[in-house]
């Protein structure tokens, strides 16, 4: 290579900003809509309406996607091919094409698109009939289902052994075993772009979707750990009315799912959901916050406090005109401490207590006996205002305000805040999180870190690597951020130990 093009070349190379890496910024989009399909000796490359994204075949694992923020000219690919001379992965977009470098694991922008190494293997004629999973059935070149949907298959890549890789236009791609006629979903991505939180569960994510309108969207459930995407569309889903999820908590055996429309359990034996919407158990059925205790799933709602048995029956309020609290039952006491009109915006159990976050202030109560509620407070009443969420870290309970967060050491109930006044009144806190070291909210405005020990503060934004400023939703999960925006889902390698962020 001579010396001008080797400049030409470096000219092209698209990177991040400041130090950032590829696997720094991962972005999850809306893959299911695939335009075409290459393979190296090792991977299965999709190009979708979202980006590419890359499934190792030996394996049998997806790997993460490449998105607009890791240089790609534009998130929808027109098409795909992989050049075996130079071992690169090429994309042809509406915004320009661009070459990967597996290897460096980089992309260079420019350059003739080798349209001669574009392949599309897949023939709906070689396929009269295919074995699919239930629910399911393949007739002409589309996959049907028990609803009446037919999704079309579109570009596929074959390893010239039994393997045939597919795209779909709408449900991502399909494995076809061409030995036994065998076709296996193989799902990858949210369901939608517009994502409205992240609640992790153990090792899984469920993904609440933002789409407009009870019934619509898809709640999607990811498991990082082993690569498993599903979605539950309400539409398609018994006990499921809106995919709108907002919190959630759960256990080996049950899941409990708080949503626009009422709370929902999922049993992850039976994998169905029964719901709960009425106002028997809940003052309003849209669901801000969960916590489970030893006997109730407490609900906090628009409009007040809810309560669930833990098994899952419906508790009716037993009236009591006994004003000795002592003698009442805890179920009796749940029913006169309801906060009917009340916003509760977040629900937690830290140690005894019950912890309540509301648009009048923040409340607990002791959990172990009949006590209720009492008002927290600092000496100069910080939090007299709207408390959005409570976490608690060691010694110390973090108050998310619309501006502030208020820190209270619960051992020498000493207070102080943290806030930013370059962005105040402006920004809105969302959420909150700390790993120990660092405070980190999601904003209006981007990912917000203060840094413990000295006060360093920093906002990520789009311009750092992120598909969108617009945090809606945060889980910390240790060396990694997962926020949810309406653009899709984010996962952000914060302890990289060789950036000094």
């Amino acid at each position: 290579m001579n010396s001008v093009l080797l400049l030409i070349t470096l000219l092209a190379s698209i990177n991040y900003t400041g130090s950032f890496e590829e696997g720094d910024w991962v972005n999850f989009t809306n893959f299911r809509y695939v335009t075409s399909a290459a393979m190296d000796q090792t991977m299965v490359y999709f190009g979708t309406t979202g980006g590419v994204i890359r499934y190792d075949k030996f394996a049998e694992k997806w790997l993460d996607p490449l998105t607009v923020t890791d240089g790609i000219p534009n998130e929808r690919i027109d098409n795909i091919a992989y050049d075996p001379e130079w071992d690169r992965i090429w994309v042809a977009t509406s915004s320009g094409n661009a070459y990967y470098d597996p290897t460096l694991e980089r992309w260079y922008a420019g350059g003739e698109f080798p349209a001669q190494y574009a392949r599309n293997d897949y023939h709906p004629g070689n396929f009269a009939i295919l074995n699919t999973q239930f629910g399911y059935f393949y007739q002409d070149g589309y996959i049907g289902d028990r609803f009446g949907r037919r999704y079309k298959l579109t570009y596929g890549i074959s390893d010239d052994f039994d393997n045939l890789y597919v795209g779909t236009w709408g449900m991502g791609p399909v494995h076809i075993n061409v030995r036994y006629n065998d076709l296996d979903l193989i799902p990858y991505g949210p369901y939608g772009d517009n994502i409205s939180t992240v609640v992790k569960i153990g090792d899984d994510f469920w993904l609440g979707d933002g789409g407009v309108g009870l019934g619509s969207g898809a709640l999607s459930f990811f498991n990082p750990r082993k690569g498993e995407w599903r979605w539950f569309e309400p539409r398609y889903t018994d006990g499921l009315a809106s995919a709108r999820l907002i919190d959630g908590w759960g256990d080996k055996n049950t899941v409990w799912l708080g949503t626009e429309y009422g709370m929902v359990r999922y049993s992850r034996k039976n994998g169905d959901f029964a719901a709960f919407a009425d106002n028997s158990s809940l003052p309003s059925v849209e669901v801000l916050s969960v916590a489970v205790g030893p006997d109730y799933v407490f609900t906090g709602t628009a409009y007040g406090l809810g309560y669930i048995d833990k098994t899952g029956k419906k508790k009716r309020e037993t009236e009591s005109n006994n004003e000795d609290e002592d003698s009442l039952t805890q179920q009796q006491l749940l029913s006169k401490e309801r906060f009917i009109g009340w916003r509760i915006n977040d629900l937690k159990i830290i140690g005894d207590y019950l912890y309540m976050a509301s648009d009048r202030g923040a409340l607990r109560k002791n959990l172990n006996g009949n006590s209720r509620f009492t008002f927290l407070q600092t000496e100069d009443s910080k939090l007299s205002t709207e408390i959005l969420e409570i976490i608690a870290q060691g010694d110390s309970l973090y108050f998310l305000t619309h501006n502030d967060i208020v820190i209270i050491n619960t051992k020498t109930e000493q207070s102080s805040i943290v806030t930013d006044l370059s962005y105040f009144p402006e920004w809105r806190l969302r959420k909150v999180a700390t790993d120990g070291q660092n405070i980190w909210a999601a904003t209006d405005i981007g990912l917000w870190k203060y840094r413990i020990s000295d006060g360093y503060r920093r906002l990520f934004t789009a311009g750092d690597g992120m598909i969108s400023d617009d945090i809606r939703g945060l889980v910390l999960d240790g060396d990694y951020i997962w926020l949810a925006t309406p653009r899709g889902l984010i996962r952000f390698f914060w302890n990289d130990p060789s950036r000094g962020d």
